[in-house]
């Protein structure tokens, strides 16, 4: 049985910040392309919608979330399509405290497979 944060946005602040170790830029479009390539492998991601045209994945729930952390100062965003990890440390020690261990150390894992997957989609 997969333990899953009830709150949708935080699943998605958290594989976009726990990974990070700061200073990554993230391609917004990738951002939406590879947790569209995620979704049938892992639960967490079950409640994400995403529109498909074409070979363009775009999920409102995730912009919503970038806007959020945007706002936070979590991450910052520069020629409106590229968002840079600043301060993700804020959010991390705030899903540590609300989340039970279990569920921190399983979206952190996905986190991390969400950054191993953009590191291959750009070539790093």
């Amino acid at each position: 049985m997969a333990i899953v944060p009830a709150d949708l946005s935080s699943v998605i602040s958290g594989i976009l910040t726990l990974g990070a170790n700061g200073g990554e830029e993230l391609f917004l479009p990738k951002i939406h392309s590879v947790l569209c390539q995620m979704k049938p492998h892992n639960r967490m991601l079950a409640g994400i919608w995403f529109s498909i045209t074409g070979s363009v994945c775009y999920s409102r729930d995730i912009e919503n979330v970038i806007r959020d952390l945007a706002a936070q100062g979590v991450l910052k965003i520069e020629s409106g399509s590229v968002a840079v990890v600043k301060n993700a440390a804020f959010l991390r020690n705030r899903l540590r405290g609300v989340l039970p261990t279990r569920q921190y150390k399983k979206l952190l894992a996905t986190s991390r497979r969400f950054y191993a997957r953009l590191g291959r989609l750009s070539g790093a």
